[in-house]
């Protein structure tokens, strides 16, 4: 079993991240999908993290994508839980921080 990791998504300045952060970066909501990408141009092993599977909120970091996507490929499931939205003081761009957790196919 996968030991869950608490990570920052990279990529929360592409497309429409920031505005779904915004949005959706919350307690409330929970849990975001892990979706793999692999025909992904910039990265073969690429996870997208989004809810609903389509509000994009970032990419899982690439040093653990490479350990993730294998696992999943080969039919394992893991889940996005919100931990919390990353702000730097006097910056505009905002991220979040999200823990990783395998879940079990019924």
């Amino acid at each position: 079993m996968f030991q869950s990791r608490i990570v920052k998504l990279s990529g929360v300045s592409f497309r429409d991240a920031q505005k779904n952060i915004r949005q959706w970066g919350c307690p409330d909501i929970g849990t975001y999908a892990m979706v793999r990408e692999p025909d992904n141009p910039h990265d073969p092993n690429a996870i997208r993290v989004a809810l609903f599977g389509h509000f994009f909120m970032g990419y899982v970091p690439r040093h653990l994508s490479r350990t993730l996507a294998p696992m999943m490929d080969a039919g394992r499931s893991f889940i996005a839980e919100f931990v919390s939205v990353n702000k730097a003081q006097g910056q505009p761009l905002i991220g979040l921080t999200i823990r990783i957790v395998e879940t079990t196919n019924s």
